[in-house]
């Protein structure tokens, strides 16, 4: 379910894209708003003093152009400016945030969140992303991630949707169908 916060940043981000396809930078701009992402959400001050109605806009623009001047192409600076000028600074890390999404679903590429016990190897990136293709018909991009508790296999995830291939999913299966305890409490 989507806050209405996170509504407004998606409309601010599919702005921001179409604005920087028209103008030729979107690749561009999807490496700009991941480097204002990590700076506008790794600094809490900086949080505090975008959204802080005693510091004048003057000063938050001053800011912002201080951080990015020269960092991210002129036109993503200068809508970050006129967000800050129209007093909506404290969505500016949000529109970051939700950027690179909206940029990848224009661009038709699907994250899908990838758990394995050991680092991928290619038989295992294979039949995973064959697992993956079922799940969605976008390009895969996998978010890999480790948890040698699943022993073995993997386990791909896809917003509400989950396609479990471990050892420990087949493993506590066998113990169920023996009448044993499951090999971990989660499952």
């Amino acid at each position: 379910m989507h806050t209405d916060s996170q509504i407004l940043y998606k409309r601010y981000a599919r702005a921001l894209l179409l604005l920087a396809e028209e103008n030729g930078i979107l690749e561009e701009s999807y490496k700009d708003l991941k480097l204002a992402d990590a700076v506008l959400n790794g600094h809490k001050d900086l949080s505090i003093s975008l959204k802080s109605p005693v510091v004048r806009v003057g000063k938050k623009q001053n800011l912002v152009r201080r951080l990015f001047d020269g960092r991210v192409d002129p036109l993503i600076l200068k809508f970050m400016l006129i967000i800050v000028r129209k007093q909506r600074g404290n969505i500016l890390g949000g529109i970051a945030s939700v950027y690179g999404d909206v940029y990848k679903k224009h661009l038709g590429i699907e994250t899908v969140r990838i758990i394995t016990a050991q680092p991928l190897d290619e038989n295992l990136r294979e039949r995973a992303m064959t697992a993956a293709k079922k799940l969605t018909p976008y390009t895969i991009e996998f978010d890999e991630s480790l948890d040698p508790g699943i022993i073995g296999g993997f386990i791909l995830i896809l917003g509400d949707k989950r396609y479990d291939a471990s050892v420990r999913k087949r493993l506590n299966q066998v113990k169920k169908h023996l009448g044993l305890k499951k090999v971990h409490p989660y499952d």
